[in-house]
């Protein structure tokens, strides 16, 4: 059962369908927090928060926009994880590949539009990836090592490094269209 059909029945009256998408994502949900927060002693407390805002907030989420629900369940538990490391640490301390991710006092409104558009894109190209690529990279992006995949979907380590590698190179020329043409057609 897709998760789209399940928040679908959640919507509809059937608070106790929710328990299935816990089960889904309760183990690669933690383990993501972990690797944020690194601190065991308040990791289930922060994936109950969590998972408790998703269910208060489910009516806001939008099955159809072409975001899947585990990258929007993600962002949260990323937000609420960098909000209990600056209460704790008074500073944002997270490895980023982007650190443009995190909101700065410095940045102007034109930063911060560019930054809102290059986060569309990314979400409309993801929407675009097809499968396995699309499920693989989702799985990686929220913490999941390739091990773990590879042991999950029942396939080689280098089956699961390819399929990451071509959804890069694919989303990066999806990216690359979004903003009007793709490296090939720059002079």
């Amino acid at each position: 059962m897709e998760d789209s059909d399940i928040i679908i029945r959640i919507k509809k009256g059937e608070p106790e369908a929710f328990s299935i998408l816990v089960e889904r994502y309760h183990r690669r949900l933690l383990t993501f927090i972990f690797r944020l927060v690194d601190d065991e002693r308040i990791v289930e407390d922060i994936g109950q928060e969590v998972f408790l805002s998703v269910y208060k907030s489910l009516d806001a989420f939008d099955e159809r926009r072409g975001m899947p629900f585990s990258a929007w369940l993600f962002i949260i538990a990323r937000n609420r994880c960098i909000s209990e490391i600056r209460r704790r640490k008074g500073r944002v301390m997270i490895p980023l590949d982007n650190e443009s991710a995190i909101p700065s006092k410095h940045k102007t409104t034109e930063d911060l539009l560019i930054e809102n558009e290059q986060w569309q894109a990314i979400r409309a190209s993801l929407a675009e990836l097809a499968e396995p690529f699309k499920g693989t990279i989702l799985r990686s992006l929220a913490g999941e090592p390739p091990e773990a995949i590879a042991m999950a979907d029942g396939i080689s380590l280098g089956t699961v490094k390819s399929r990451l590698f071509r959804a890069r190179e694919r989303l990066k020329t999806l990216v690359g269209e979004y903003f009007g043409g793709n490296d090939d057609e720059r002079v």
